[in-house]
């Protein structure tokens, strides 16, 4: 379950499992290390102690004074009495609870409570507590200070020898309580702990903000490359961490990476277009031969029946409408052939008249209307090229005006451009379609060839021009813009 947990969660994690493991060792060896400090300074507060008394307890056991004896070891609880203080209680760990002067034969000697610790009373008897102390005081024969501490008793005691001339008079012992102690480490420990949660309570949320900075990189990548599919959307737009470090690196290179697959992308792309034309240019190339024959006969009929025949004014507009129209057919199966630059008639107002007469049919059949604006004189350019473009452009808007909609036609001139504006009411173009639109072969609606457009783009770019389309819920506009030659 944590293997599959994000960076985002499993970063802080391992972060507060470190503190957290960090805060036990530290706390726990400081604690320690409290401990066997507050013991070795027990000890020797208790030797420093002992040794002076030690010393001045030596007359007093030489001549077998116990009262004066029992005054020396009484002296430090009557500090507290002077000062009406009720007698200790073993609240302060250093200090002592009782002082006993024990003989050679572990009998006592002397007390600071002689009702505790009755006089020549055997030391073992005073109760189990201090069966240890007697065992260990059998078996000392060291001058210098030891501590007795048995783990099961509430007390322990520190133990100094009264030496006179290398004479063992007797032993000073000193009693000290456990609970009070135990109850100045728990106080020192609690403090410590209390400053580690502080400690803790405070790097816990740094931990989680440092976890956060230090996986947001990873986070953005790896919500990056989930978006990536077979097809690298084009609005693709990765925000990456960026630096000298290993995480900028990944960022920077995974950023060059998907440009050079946008780049591969664009070229299979073309490739894949240019294979595409290339089997159109075939197709037409031998469409073209096969058109061109009857077509030459058809024009050479229609030049031998203008010069031999009789004609009146209809006649003569209609053969001429015919001979435009074959002469367009013509040159439009040229502009298909690969590196073909048709010589033709410039383009002029006759031509616009007659995509009038070509277009109203269809316009009719939709119970639409077809707007006319501009006006333009002769154009040098090639008539059929732009007869063919505002053709197909004037059809495809035919075929997707809604019934009683509306066609605006905009065909006008300046000194450096024509300019073709044709609009139609009717249903938007989605923008994945605007994407393919110029492609051979594409159609999103029934009973078209797929080849309009494409005839379209390809003659404009024959003549170095540009073609734009923009749709919405109300109109589809194409554009044109063909420069005239300088």
């Amino acid at each position: 379950m944590f293997r599959d947990l994000s960076f985002r969660y499993k970063i802080p994690l391992r972060g507060t499992a470190l503190i957290f493991i960090t805060a036990f060792i530290v706390t726990s060896a400081f604690i320690i290390d409290a401990y066997k400090n507050l013991k070795q300074d027990l000890l020797t507060n208790a030797e420093e102690i002992s040794s002076v008394m030690a010393h001045t307890l030596v007359p007093a056991l030489r001549n077998d004074d116990v009262w004066q004896a029992y005054e020396i070891i009484r002296s430090p609880f009557k500090v507290h009495e002077d000062k009406h203080l009720k007698e200790y209680k073993g609240s302060h760990p250093l200090q002592s609870q009782a002082i006993i002067i024990v003989t050679n034969s572990n009998k006592i000697y002397s007390s600071s409570h002689p009702k505790r610790f009755p006089i020549l009373a055997d030391i073992q008897a005073i109760g189990l507590e201090y069966n240890e102390l007697s065992h260990k005081l059998s078996l000392y024969d060291d001058i210098s200070t030891m501590m007795v501490d048995a783990s099961s008793n509430q007390i322990f005691h520190v133990v100094t020898p009264i030496i006179s001339d290398g004479v063992k008079l007797g032993t000073l012992v000193m009693e000290y309580s456990r609970d009070s102690f135990n109850s100045r480490f728990f106080r020192f420990a609690a403090r410590a702990l209390f400053i580690t949660i502080l400690i803790v309570g405070a790097l816990l949320p740094l931990s989680w903000y440092w976890g956060a900075r230090l996986a947001d990189p990873l986070i953005k990548l790896a919500s990056c490359m989930g978006m990536i599919t077979r097809k690298i959307p084009d609005n693709l737009t990765c925000n990456l961490y960026e630096s000298k470090d290993e995480i900028g690196v990944v960022g920077t290179r995974f950023k060059q990476m998907l440009v050079e697959l946008k780049e591969k992308q664009l070229l299979e792309h073309q490739v894949i277009v240019t294979e595409r034309l290339t089997a159109i240019g075939r197709i037409t190339a031998g469409v073209a031969h096969e058109i061109n024959n009857p077509l030459g006969g058809m024009t050479n009929a229609i030049n031998t029946f203008k010069r031999y025949g009789e004609m009146d004014e209809m006649t003569k507009k209609t053969i001429s409408l015919i001979e435009r129209g074959l002469l367009q057919i013509e040159d439009t199966v040229s502009a298909l052939l690969i590196d073909t630059k048709p010589s033709d008639r410039f383009f002029s107002a006759n031509d616009v008249d007659d995509l009038h007469t070509l277009i109203a049919p269809e316009i009719l059949k939709k119970s639409a209307t077809i707007q006319w604006t501009g006006k333009i004189d002769e154009i040098p350019i090639p008539a059929t090229l732009v007869r063919q473009v505002l053709m197909n452009l004037l059809l495809n808007a035919a075929k997707s005006v809604p019934n009683g909609g509306k066609v605006i036609v905009d065909v006008s001139s300046n000194m450096s451009n024509l300019n073709i504006v044709v609009s139609n009411q009717g249903e938007a173009i989605e923008s994945e379609q605007l994407e393919h639109l110029f492609e051979p072969f594409v159609q999103f609606k029934k009973g078209g060839s797929g080849l309009g457009l494409w005839v379209c783009y390809q003659i404009i770019e024959q003549l170095e021009g540009l073609i734009g389309v923009s749709s919405d819920d109300d109109m589809t506009t194409f554009t044109v813009i063909i420069p005239l030659p300088s």
